[in-house]
């Protein structure tokens, strides 16, 4: 009780109030209430939530107020302790405690504490340490402004002061905020250092430790754990060796965890390369380069396949799963805009990646437009590239496609082995198309196929989708959607940039779309006899062609290649994997090739080589006949027959055989003059195959198969011979005639020249 308050009040009595002693007013109450001073269990760092915001304590003031920060902010304030217990017995108002570590740790932090008069203490540490306290006494705002501020006025010892350093107000934020608290800034918290993630180990272990990271990353499916093992059995070997010598020293495996940060840490190049091949080396550490570029549309154009994400059915009647078709694309580099498509169940092939060039030169708004009427933007983009980029497949590095872009004048580049990145152009289209359509669909497929397990999703089953609706919707998102919206690879629309570009330099299209069905094709050599031509067991003839090649080319031809009995001569041959009814015979002397028709017409309309292959292979397997036409059409017809009822024939084989006896997208060729929307000018150029230099003679392509086995046959046979012919031949000195009679006396003498023998 202070000495100030009333008599009545220090006297524990109750008395009576006589006359001339009043009660205590009601004022006078209020006052002596005010005047108790409660000790609240509060500390600096805890923080009180009110209607008006969350407030973090920074001073408690003698007589019981605080000195409040908004938490997240800069407004401060002061709060009486009466208005405190006020606001929290009307339950307006809570606080609790923050929880610090840091009292109770600085207590036991002895090992950082410089004890030895000998051992030196940081002048950083004496620094923030004296800071803190100066705050403690004297708390500002916690933002940049103020705390800057304060260290720019904080008055430290000249001692300190001369080493001219002194802390950022992050730091002395983050020191007040985890440095213990108000009366507990220890020095030795000031100068606690993180514990260092290097360990320590022993020369010794460190060898073992080196030879154990090499031993990982010899061999991809070695794991840490593996590795611990190994190295704990060394380490176990070495110390009974040890002990066997009288050496007591044992050397301590190191834990797993450690093992497994030195490997982390060893890694580089040469050690990547090693478990993980130089592709996976390559990526992780070696600078990415710019992709190709162009300056103008058709400058450069890349192909590529891909397997599409969406099952599809042959037809809506049987409602046969025929599986994912195979998708080429034809990409601009310049513009992105998309030249050409080819939907096929073919695998790559000739036949695949021909009808994706045949796409790509032709005009295809008025053929898009009548077959879909229900797609509204046109398709604007075509033309004759100057460089085609493939990648290093069979089909695109063969004699045939090198003849092909031969004849066209169409220059070619192959990609890197096993480098997508290469095509990241088209290899992007492929995921913009995913995402944006074919996982979208039903019969898509979103996920990898253990997700898709775990999900209980069957992609077949949703399948319904036809080869034609899903090529319609392929291009419906392509003009519709794709071409308009800006590419982050051009920084630019595509149909934009393809219109402001065409404008300026132009397209070059084919000015006979005609030839492009000669320049395409499955390349060979055959010979061109009387009876027309016989290849692969399909014979073409039509006797006023056969003699008008045979007038154009048998003059010319090599005398040491004609065959005198049947007057032929070898020509090359051009002919459509996918329609085997006629073939293309390349005449040098007019520089065109001319169509020579197969002798079966019903079996081949509309057969491919391909299955035409296997109906040969089918009936050889039996034991059937298949030298007539007849005998051909009933394989035919056995397989087809076959294939719907899923018989004794694999799946890949069935999916190929249903999808060509069903209606496909098939690219048409129309012979009207080109012409453009009016945005650019069209310029008209010829194909390259009138001006061959080679006299259209095939391009020696990898050989592969069968051809392969010829070669390799050839060659080992030629040293054979070479072999033999150097052990038996004559001495060039017993070839010299000095005496012709001597000579021809020897002769008759020896074995086998007497008549008499």
């Amino acid at each position: 009780m202070r000495d100030d308050c009333p008599a009545a009040l220090r006297s524990g009595s109750r008395r009576t109030p006589e006359r001339g002693h009043a009660r205590l007013s009601r004022s006078d109450r209020l006052k002596v209430s005010r005047s108790i001073t409660v000790k609240l269990n509060l500390s600096v760092g805890d923080v009180i939530s009110t209607v008006d915001g969350t407030f973090e304590i920074k001073k408690i003031m003698p007589d019981g107020a605080l000195v409040l920060q908004k938490q997240f902010g800069t407004e401060s304030s002061h709060m009486p302790q009466d208005t405190l217990l006020t606001l929290h017995a009307k339950r307006q108002l809570t606080f609790w405690k923050r929880d610090d570590p840091w009292p109770k740790r600085a207590q036991t932090l002895t090992r950082y504490t410089a004890l030895d008069p000998n051992e030196k203490i940081s002048a950083r540490a004496k620094i923030r340490q004296l800071l803190l306290i100066d705050y403690d006494k004297s708390p500002v705002s916690l933002t940049d402004k103020s705390l800057n501020t304060f260290i720019k006025e904080a008055k430290l010892p000249k001692e300190l002061d001369a080493w001219g350093w002194r802390p950022s107000a992050g730091t002395l934020r983050r020191d007040i905020r985890s440095r213990s608290e108000n009366g507990l800034r220890s020095i030795a918290i000031m100068g606690r250092r993180r514990r260092s993630s290097n360990v320590r180990v022993e020369k010794e272990i460190a060898t073992l430790l080196f030879k154990s990271i090499h031993w990982y990353y010899e061999h991809p499916a070695r794991t840490v754990g593996d590795t611990r093992d190994r190295l704990e059995r060394v380490i176990e070997i070495l110390n009974f060796r040890a002990k066997r010598q009288g050496r007591f020293a044992e050397l301590v495996c190191p834990s797993h965890e450690t093992v497994r940060q030195w490997i982390r840490r060893c890694e580089n190049y040469d050690l990547l390369k090693k478990r993980s091949g130089e592709r996976a080396a390559r990526r992780r550490y070696k600078g990415s380069v710019s992709g190709r570029d162009a300056k103008r549309p058709l400058d450069v154009v890349m192909i590529d396949a891909t397997k599409m994400d969406s099952f599809v059915i042959v037809d809506p009647i049987t409602s046969n799963v025929l599986g994912r078709p195979t998708l080429l694309v034809a990409i601009d580099v310049c513009t992105r805009m998309i030249l050409g498509i080819f939907i096929t169940f073919e695998p790559p092939s000739i036949y695949a990646i021909m009808n994706c060039i045949k796409n790509l030169l032709t005009w295809k708004r008025e053929i898009v437009a009548d077959r879909f009427p229900d797609i509204r933007k046109p398709y604007v983009a075509c033309g004759r590239p100057q460089l085609l980029i493939l990648d290093n497949g069979l089909e695109n590095v063969g004699a045939s496609m090198q003849d092909t872009l031969h004849d066209l004048g169409i220059g070619v580049e192959w990609a890197p082995v096993r480098t997508p990145e290469y095509k990241a152009i088209v290899e992007r289209f492929f995921d913009t198309l995913n995402k944006g359509l074919l996982h979208k669909l039903p019969g898509g497929i979103p996920a990898p196929p253990k997700q898709l397990r775990e999900l209980d999703i069957d992609p077949r089953k949703q399948a319904c989708m036809t080869l034609e609706s899903l090529e319609k919707l392929v291009l419906q998102f392509i003009l519709e959607i794709y071409q308009y919206r800006p590419h982050r690879g051009i920084d630019d629309i595509p149909l934009k940039r393809w219109e402001q570009l065409t404008k300026i330099h132009g397209i070059e299209m084919i000015d006979d779309l005609s030839r492009i069905d000669d320049a395409c094709g499955y390349v060979k050599n055959a010979n061109l006899t009387r009876d027309g031509i016989k290849t692969d067991g399909l014979e073409f003839h039509d006797s006023e062609i056969v003699t008008q090649l045979l007038a154009d080319l048998l003059p010319s031809a090599p005398r040491l290649k004609r065959r005198k009995p049947t007057n032929s001569v070898p020509v090359k041959i051009k002919f459509d994997p996918a329609d085997i009814s006629e073939i293309r015979v390349w005449n040098s002397r007019t520089n065109s090739y001319q169509a020579l028709p197969n002798v079966h017409k019903d079996y081949s309309n509309g057969m491919s080589l391909w299955f035409h292959r296997v109906l040969k292979k089918n009936a050889k397997q039996n034991q059937e006949a298949f030298v007539s036409e007849s005998d051909r059409l009933k394989a035919r017809r056995r397989m087809v027959l076959a294939a719907e009822n899923a018989g004794a024939i694999e799946k890949y084989n069935r999916t190929r055989i249903l999808s060509q006896i069903s209606s496909t997208s098939t690219v048409e060729v129309s012979h009207a003059p080109p012409r453009h929307d009016g945005n650019a000018p069209i310029i008209e150029v010829s194909t390259g195959m009138d001006n061959r230099a080679d006299d259209g003679q095939v391009p020696k392509g990898y050989s592969r198969g069968g051809a392969s086995r010829k070669k390799k046959k050839k060659e080992t046979r030629k040293q054979i011979n070479h072999h033999d012919h150097e052990h038996t031949k004559t001495s060039s000195n017993l070839l010299t005639v000095q005496n012709a009679n001597a000579f021809m006396a020897r002769i008759d003498e020896s074995e086998g020249w007497n008549d008499n023998d």
